[in-house]
């Protein structure tokens, strides 16, 4: 069976010029992804993630920033009730999402903190952003999603929900909204694989004739059903962006599964000496590629 996901490799052509403060804020958020294997046991399945704000201002401006981070329900829920779904089926597990207490930890599933989408302060990752003497500043907070075990015998496969998180700023009913970013969940039943953190965007910083090779690195974590074998792949596993030429490698790229996450490192190389195709004094362009766990 394959399981696939997706991710841009990013390039960007000689260095970034100064940017321009913003007449306002202006804040988004960005959240990782999460996945667990089910059990039939008692024994609850968690898993950590973490969301983050980044506002800019002007110089003008205040130097700190109320904020609310929010997240709906999801696609499958009943009433309350988040619930993951096995593809268009009516087959359906419980979950539920608990919010940090406190920036910059790691939250805990066994709290009572639900992270919600309430109209107030209720259910939100609530507080302060300070900016200092800069003109940006972000906090980043951890959350924690459980599926409880023991929820019957449920069919195989692959159970998926998407949660909306955003903010609002400032943390007032009448304060902006940013864009929603989706945080996708997966619960994987029986002889299964799931990226337990997937793969995110990597982004490339090439100057034209770079004396040496540029690379990028990001680990993800893969997680199987124990004694379960599994391979991954990258597709393509090169290609080129304004002209310049770059290769994408897996490492490991097999394995046998042992019930527990498994780090996965992607390594994206730029050859030195490439002139590349820009007309200005920066290019940016962007790739989709795949990476697909068989087993």
């Amino acid at each position: 069976m394959n399981r696939t996901t997706l991710f841009r490799a990013s390039l960007l052509l000689l260095a970034l010029g100064p940017g321009r403060a913003l007449a306002a804020y202006s804040c988004n958020v960005s959240v990782t992804s999460v996945g667990v294997l089910y059990t039939t046991s008692p024994v609850n399945q968690d898993a950590n993630g973490t969301v983050t704000l980044t506002c800019t201002r002007a110089a003008s401006d205040a130097n700190t920033l109320t904020y609310r981070i929010k997240a709906d329900d999801g696609l499958n829920a009943s009433g309350t009730q988040r619930r993951v779904r096995l593809g268009a089926t009516n087959k359906r597990l419980n979950y539920s999402i608990r919010r940090g207490t406190a920036p910059g930890g790691a939250a805990t599933c066994g709290n009572n903190s639900n992270w919600k989408a309430n109209t107030g302060n209720n259910g939100a990752m609530r507080g302060t952003l300070s900016f200092a003497s800069s003109l940006s500043a972000s906090v980043t907070w951890g959350y924690c999603a459980r599926v409880r075990g023991n929820q019957g015998s449920p069919t195989g496969g692959l159970y998926t929900d998407t949660v909306q998180v955003f903010a609002q700023y400032p943390g007032t009913n009448a304060g902006a909204l940013t864009s929603s970013v989706a945080l996708n969940y997966s619960v994987a039943v029986g002889n299964q694989c799931v990226f337990s953190t997937p793969p995110t965007a990597m982004a490339f910083n090439y100057t034209s004739f770079s004396a040496t090779p540029q690379m990028a690195v990001q680990g993800f974590a893969l997680r199987c059903s124990d004694a379960l074998p599994w391979s991954l792949a990258v597709s393509p596993a090169s290609g080129s962006l304004l002209g310049l030429s770059y290769s994408l490698d897996l490492t490991p790229d097999t394995g046998t599964g042992t019930g527990a996450d498994q780090a996965i490192t992607l390594t994206g190389t730029l050859p030195a000496d490439q002139a590349g195709t820009c007309a200005s004094a920066t290019c940016s362009a962007t790739q989709a590629h795949t990476i697909t766990v068989t087993y």
